[in-house]
């Protein structure tokens, strides 16, 4: 056996992964697919990509989703006939020698809902039950255009990092160092943008968007507290939809966790239709 650890892959390793990605899914009935842009990764040095080959098969996988180091996201897939040799362990292993080194603490395990591999392999592992995302889809035939809007919108760049940088860490929170990568990312990846809706001058939410051939997904949506709960957050994402709508993108997706209940009923009322459900638990590195 070969274990393999990259924190960039070349186009015959992503076809490898995506070929593994494809029998796990019809074996296990899974709709999701792994996570395997590694440039939203905070640390672009660090090794998130783990390999196990046999001879020159692609036996398991796992990676890592680390857009801030506040935790990382682990997803991984084995081959059918390669499952209860251990291989996952291997990989975990080092994947958590990797998070070590770079002082990261906590490990979020993303698992498929209805994955029943998956549940099994978080039974021994005995991590605790965080929360659920939902990966919900838009349906065109109920988004229906809205006819006047209250705010302005625009696409700002780089220079307004400092700007952008102090409305992120108003809206979710973040450390400053996360938050900064997370929006720089953005503006160097020639396949996400950044959306910024202003009221009476006054920068109220943000919103960006991952393309990834014809879908894109909505990622980083929120509203400043003050101004929450008055319909500018749908008046956001309105507009985020028509723009895309308009660059010919009929496939939109957005994701939002079990604990947002106000963001879940907003997607819900928008037009969005829960597609996947993943779960996610949480355990310390160590």
């Amino acid at each position: 056996m070969i274990l393999k650890r990259a924190n960039v892959y070349s186009e015959n390793t992503e076809n490898e992964m995506l070929h593994l990605e494809q029998i796990c899914k019809d074996q296990d009935n899974l709709k999701g697919s792994i996570f395997v842009d590694t440039t939203m990764n905070f640390n672009q040095d660090m090794n998130s990509i783990f390999l196990m080959y046999d001879s020159n098969e692609l036996i398991s996988l796992l990676t890592i989703f680390m857009p801030t180091q506040q935790a990382a996201e682990i997803t991984a897939l084995t081959l059918p006939t390669h499952r209860g040799k251990g291989h996952f362990k291997v990989l975990l292993a080092a994947a958590v020698d990797e998070l070590i080194k770079y002082e990261i603490q906590e490990i979020l395990f993303v698992v498929e809902s209805q994955s029943v591999t998956g549940k099994q392999v978080i039974s021994h592992l005995a991590a605790d039950y965080d929360f659920t995302e939902y990966c919900m889809r838009l349906d065109a035939e109920k988004y229906v255009p809205l006819a006047n809007n209250r705010s302005k919108y625009l696409k700002p760049s780089e220079k307004d990092l400092e700007i952008l940088i102090n409305l992120s860490m108003k809206i979710f929170k973040d450390s400053y160092e996360d938050t900064r990568g997370m929006i720089l990312n953005i503006f160097q990846s020639a396949t996400r943008d950044q959306y910024l809706a202003i009221l009476n001058d006054e920068m109220i939410g943000m919103c960006s968007s991952s393309r990834d051939g014809d879908e894109v997904s909505i990622f980083g949506f929120g509203i400043t507290p003050k101004f929450r709960n008055m319909g500018y957050g749908y008046e956001l994402l309105h507009h985020v939809v028509n723009q895309l709508k308009l660059s010919g993108i009929r496939e939109i997706v957005i994701e939002v966790d079990s604990n947002n209940s106000y963001a879940f009923k907003l997607y819900r009322k928008f037009g969005f239709k829960i597609e996947i459900a993943f779960d996610y638990y949480r355990k310390k590195t160590s």
